[in-house]
C-alpha cells in the first residue's frame, strides 16, 4: 500500500524498504494473533486484475451492459437493503442482493417503471428517493436537469410519483452531479459543476458580488474549454425537502461530482483537475477539499485561477496529482478494520483508483494521509455505498463504458464490532468556534463584529476565512471604519479584503493608504502574503479610480524587495509591477528567467501527490513528463511582463521573446504549447508594429522543429472492411498474441488519429488524450468509440452549430471571444484552420451531437494491423507494457 509522502532516493529508500518489510512482518505476526491493526494494511495481493489490500476480497457482482441497461454511475440503498442505481444516459434500476433474510439466490435488478432517470446523484430518505437528473435538452425521457422527488404514494412498493423540486440550468460532464443527506438528517446538500448556472433566487451564505478578481488580464484556455464559464465557478447548496428554501454554501471548485459528510458533520468533496494545465503556474491537481461554510476554493477559467495561498480562498486538505474524481464514500458502517472506518473512500475513473483518507483534526479542518485502496485496468469507477452487510459496493461505468457492480469485504478476523461514529474530541474546540462564527454569515448582528473581527487574525485559517465572510455579510457601513483603527496586521488586511469586497470605492482608497502605512520588513511571510493579495484586490476593485500617486507609492514600496523574497511572493510581487508598468523589474526578472532553470523543486507540485508512487501501471508516464518539465516560476514572469509597457529596449526585448524559443521546447499539458504562443501574442501588443516581426521569429525555431506528424509512416496493406464493433474485437482477440509495437504506432499514424489524439505527448489536441485509455476502456468500449464515434461525445469536444443570417452553418469549436465576433475552429485534422463570424450575423446556436472524428477510419486496414492498432492504444505507447509480453 503506497503512502503519499514525497519519494526517497538513496540510503533514505533502503532504509524505508527495511521499515516496510518490518512493519509487513509485525503486520503478519499481529494478524495470526488474531489482533485488529489500526493503521493501513501494506501488503497487497491481486484479484481479478484489480490489486486490494491483503485480506480484502472483490467479487463481480453483476454486468448492467451485458443486458443492455446501460453504464451505471450513481448508487444509494433503501431501509431495506436495495440498491438503487442509475444509467447516466437512461433510467433507474432497482437492485436486490441476495441475503439470508430475503431468500434470493443472485443478484435482482429491476427498471423503475417510471419517468425518472439519468442521475448522477441518487438519494434515499425516509421513503422517498431523491435524484440529482444530469440531461441534455434531448432525451428519450424527456425530462430536464434539476432534482426530483420520487414517492410511492400508495404503499404498494412501487415507485408511481415523480416531482421536480427545482430545475437547473446546465448538464453533461460539468452539471448538476451528486446529492447528500444533512448530519442532522434536516436537509439535502448537492453539488453542481462549473457549467451549471447558480439560480439568481436562491439565498447565499457567500457575498454574490463575486469577480473574476485577477490583476492581470487571463488567458482563456486555447481549446476553448469554459472559456465562457464565469465566477465562481462549481458550488454546493442546500435545501429542505421539499425544495422551498435554498442557500448557497461553496463556491470556487471547478467540477466536484460527490459531496460527503464526516462523523464531525464537516462536509469533503473530491475535486477535478484541468490536466492541460500540467507544467503550469496555474494547473491545480485533483484535489481533496473540506468544505466549510462560506468557503471559496477559487477556480476561475483559463489562467485565472486563484493561488493556494489567496486569503480569499480555501486550500485542499490533500493534493492528489492527477485524476478524474468521481465518488466519495466515507466508511462509516464498513465492516472492515477500524482504521479503515474512520476516513473516506475517494474514486478516480480515468486511473481505476480507489484511495483511502484517513483524516487527523488539525485546528478546525485536518490533515489526511492518503493511501491506494484498489486498482484495475480498466476499472472506471463512479460511486459506491455502505451495505447493510458491511461491505463496499461499488459501481464502474460512465460515458456508456463497460459497467458493473463490485462487492469489497474483509475476511480477516476482527475482534471489535463494528464502531459508531463518535465526533473527535481533537479539534472539537476549533469546530465549535468556527461554527460559531458561521451562524453570523447569514444573521446580521452588529453586536458581534468586534468578534468577528478578532477573529481574524486567528492562527486557523478556516476559522480567519469564515470570519471574514461573516463579516462582508454584516452591514460594511459599520465596521469599515476599523481598517484604519485596528493595530494588529492580520486583522488590518483582511479588513481591507473585506472592503475590497464590500466597500465603495474611496473606502477601498482608504483601505490601501492605510496598508501603505505597514512596514514590509516588520511582516511576517503569513502577513506579507495577505498584505499583496490585499493590494491586487483593491486594485482590481477599485474601477480605475486609484490616482497615479498613489499607484507610484505602492510601485516605491515594493520595488527594493522585487525577487528577494520566497518563489510565491516573487511571483506576486512580479506581476503587481509589472500591473503598475514598473519598467525597472525588467531587467532582474529578464535576467532570472535566463539563468534560474532548476525544476527540481517545482517538482513538488506534482510529486507531493505521490504521482510516481500511485500506479506503476501509469507513475512511470507522468515521470516522463516531468523530465523535460516547464519552469513554471518562469512562465508566470513571462505572463506579468507580457503587460508591461514601458521601458523595453531592443536588448531586453530578445533576451526575452528568446525565452520562448525554450519555453516552447519543455514538455506539459494538452494546452501547454499554445498557452505559451498565447502569453507571447500578448507580449507582441507592446511591441512597435514594424519591429513585432523580428521579435515573433526569434520564438520560432522550436515550432519549425517539430517533426511531421505523418513523415515516413507506411500505408496499410489491407484489405479492410467496414467493420462492426463485434468485428473489432475479434480481429483484436484472435491476433492479440502476436501484437507488434511499431506496427501499432505506424497505423495509429496511419489511420490518422495521430492528427487529432495524442499519446505521451505526440498528436494533436482537437481530441481527447489517449494515455490512460487503456486503464478505463474494455476492448469493447474502445471499438464502439471508433466504430461509433457520435455514440458519445465528451462535452469538451463537441462541436458547435452557428446558423447565420445568410443561410449558412459553420459548425466547430469556439476558441476565442472577442467583443464583435467570434473564433471557431473548424477542422479537427488542422486545428488552427478557423473561421471568424461576427456575432451580429449569428441567428441561432446549437451544439451538434456528431462527432468531430468520422466513422471508417479504421476500414482500410486488415485485423492484424487493427490488432496492432488497438494493442498501441491499450499500451498508452509504451512499447514495455505487458501486452507485448
Amino acid at each position: 500500500m503506497r503512502n503519499y509522502q514525497k519519494g526517497t532516493t538513496g540510503q533514505s529508500l533502503v532504509l524505508g524498504l527495511f521499515k516496510a518489510s518490518l512493519l509487513i512482518s509485525i503486520l503478519s505476526f499481529m494478524v495470526s494473533c488474531g489482533e485488529e491493526f489500526s493503521g493501513p494494511i501494506t501488503d497487497q495481493i491481486t484479484m481479478n486484475d484489480i490489486t486490494l489490500p491483503e485480506g480484502f476480497e472483490i467479487e463481480k457482482l453483476y454486468s448492467p451492459g451485458e443486458r443492455e441497461q446501460g453504464s451505471w454511475v450513481s448508487i444509494t440503498k433503501d431501509d431495506k437493503g436495495r440498491l438503487y442505481a442509475s444509467d447516466q444516459y437512461g433510467t433507474v434500476y432497482r437492485v436486490t442482493l441476495p441475503t439470508a433474510e430475503n431468500n434470493v439466490d443472485s443478484v435482482e435488478v429491476k427498471k423503475i417503471d417510471i419517468k425518472i432517470g439519468m442521475a448522477q446523484g441518487l438519494l434515499w430518505h425516509e421513503n422517498m428517493l431523491y435524484a440529482m437528473v444530469n440531461a441534455s435538452s434531448k432525451n428519450d425521457l424527456n425530462i430536464g436537469s434539476g432534482l426530483y422527488k420520487i414517492t410511492d404514494a400508495n404503499n404498494d412498493d412501487e415507485f408511481d410519483t415523480v416531482k421536480m423540486l427545482r430545475a437547473f440550468k446546465g448538464w453533461g460532464e460539468h452539471g448538476p452531479h451528486n446529492i447528500t443527506l444533512a448530519p442532522d438528517g434536516q436537509s439535502l446538500y448537492m453539488v453542481l459543476g462549473n457549467h451549471t448556472d447558480i439560480p439568481e433566487d436562491i439565498g447565499s451564505v457567500i457575498p454574490k458580488n463575486w469577480g473574476e478578481d485577477n490583476l492581470l488580464p487571463v488567458i482563456k484556455d486555447p481549446s476553448g474549454h469554459a472559456n465562457n464559464v464565469k465566477a465562481p465557478g462549481g458550488w454546493v447548496v442546500k435545501t429542505d425537502f421539499d425544495g422551498k428554501d435554498w442557500t448557497l454554501v461553496n463556491v470556487g471548485l471547478r467540477n466536484t461530482f460527490d459531496i460527503a459528510f464526516n462523523p464531525d458533520g464537516e462536509l469533503f468533496g473530491f475535486d477535478s483537475d484541468m490536466e492541460y494545465d500540467m507544467g503550469m503556474p496555474w494547473y491545480r491537481p485533483i484535489r481533496f477539499c473540506h468544505l466549510t461554510s462560506g468557503g471559496d476554493f477559487g477556480w476561475r477559467t483559463g489562467t485565472g485561477k486563484f493561488d493556494a495561498e489567496f486569503p480569499d480562498n480555501l486550500p485542499s486538505v490533500a493534493n492528489l496529482g492527477q485524476g478524474s474524481p468521481t465518488g466519495v464514500l466515507e466508511g462509516e458502517g464498513l465492516k472492515f478494520p477500524a482504521y479503515y472506518q474512520n476516513g473516506f473512500y475517494l474514486f478516480d475513473w480515468s486511473y481505476g483508483t480507489m484511495y483511502f483518507a484517513n483524516l487527523t483534526p488539525k485546528g478546525s479542518s485536518y490533515t489526511a494521509e492518503i493511501t491506494e485502496f484498489i486498482s484495475g485496468v480498466p476499472l472506471p469507477m463512479t460511486n459506491g455505498i455502505v451495505g447493510n452487510d458491511g461491505a463496499l459496493y461499488f459501481l464502474t461505468g460512465g460515458r456508456r463504458l463497460e459497467s458493473a457492480l463490485y462487492k469489497i469485504t474483509y475476511t480477516g478476523k476482527l475482534n471489535n464490532e463494528v464502531k459508531q461514529p463518535t465526533p473527535n474530541k481533537l479539534g472539537e474546540k476549533e469546530r465549535n468556534l468556527r461554527k460559531n462564527i458561521e451562524s453570523y454569515q447569514t444573521i446580521k448582528s452588529p453586536g458581534h463584529i468586534d468578534f468577528l473581527v478578532e477573529n481574524l487574525d486567528h492562527e486557523d485559517r478556516y476559522i480567519r476565512f469564515s470570519s471574514r465572510v461573516a463579516l462582508e455579510n454584516q452591514d460594511v457601513d459599520k465596521w469599515k471604519h476599523k481598517v484604519a483603527e485596528e493595530k494588529r496586521v492580520l486583522r488590518k488586511i483582511a479588513l481591507a479584503i473585506a472592503i475590497a469586497h464590500q466597500g465603495e470605492d474611496s473606502d477601498r482608497v482608504v483601505a490601501l493608504q492605510t496598508l501603505m502605512e505597514l512596514d514590509w520588513t516588520a511582516l511576517t511571510a503569513l502577513e506579507k502574503i495577505d498584505f499583496v493579495r490585499a493590494l491586487e484586490l483593491l486594485m482590481i476593485r477599485s474601477n480605475q479610480n486609484i490616482d497615479a500617486s498613489l499607484k507610484g507609492e505602492i510601485a516605491t514600496k515594493l520595488l527594493p524587495v522585487h525577487l528577494k523574497e520566497s518563489e510565491y511572493l516573487n511571483r506576486q510581487i512580479t506581476k503587481l509591477l509589472s500591473y503598475l508598468d514598473a519598467s525597472e523589474i525588467l531587467e532582474a526578472t529578464i535576467y532570472k528567467m535566463e539563468h534560474d532553470t532548476i525544476t527540481a523543486n517545482l517538482k513538488s507540485n506534482y510529486l507531493s501527490g505521490d504521482v510516481t508512487q500511485r500506479s506503476d501501471q501509469y507513475g512511470k508516464d507522468v515521470e516522463n513528463m516531468l523530465k523535460n518539465m516547464p519552469n513554471q516560476q518562469n512562465i508566470s514572469y513571462a505572463k506579468s511582463l507580457s503587460e508591461v509597457k514601458s521601458g523595453w529596449t531592443k536588448e531586453l526585448r530578445e533576451r526575452y521573446f528568446r525565452w520562448y524559443n525554450r519555453a516552447l521546447k519543455k514538455s506539459g499539458g494538452k494546452q501547454y504549447a499554445n498557452f505559451i504562443k498565447a502569453i507571447q501574442r500578448k507580449a507582441l501588443v507592446n511591441v512597435p508594429d514594424g519591429e513585432r516581426a523580428y521579435f515573433e521569429s526569434l520564438a520560432s525555431e522550436s515550432m519549425n522543429q517539430q517533426a511531421a506528424l505523418m513523415k515516413n509512416v507506411r500505408m496499410p496493406e489491407g484489405p479492410g472492411k467496414n467493420y462492426t464493433v463485434a468485428q473489432v474485437e475479434k480481429a483484436f482477440t484472435e491476433n492479440k498474441k502476436d501484437a507488434d509495437f511499431a506496427n501499432g504506432e505506424n497505423f495509429y499514424r496511419a489511420s490518422l488519429c495521430v492528427s487529432c489524439h495524442s499519446i505521451k505527448g505526440v498528436g494533436g489536441n482537437s481530441g481527447p488524450e489517449l494515455t490512460r485509455i487503456g486503464t478505463r476502456f474494455t476492448i469493447k468500449d474502445m471499438a464502439e468509440a471508433i466504430v461509433n464515434p457520435s455514440k458519445t461525445v465528451s462535452d469538451r469536444y463537441r462541436n458547435t452549430i452557428y446558423h447565420l443570417k445568410n443561410g449558412n452553418t459553420v459548425i466547430g469549436r469556439l476558441v476565442e471571444e472577442r467583443d464583435d465576433d467570434i473564433i471557431v475552429s473548424i477542422n479537427p485534422f488542422s486545428p488552427d484552420i478557423t473561421s471568424t463570424i461576427k456575432r451580429t450575423d449569428i441567428v441561432k446556436v446549437e451544439e451538434s451531437i456528431q462527432s468531430a472524428m468520422p466513422a471508417g477510419l479504421i476500414n482500410r486496414l486488415n485485423e492484424k494491423e487493427l490488432s496492432d492498432l488497438i494493442a498501441f492504444l491499450i499500451a498508452g505507447g509504451d512499447e514495455n507494457n505487458k501486452i507485448y509480453d
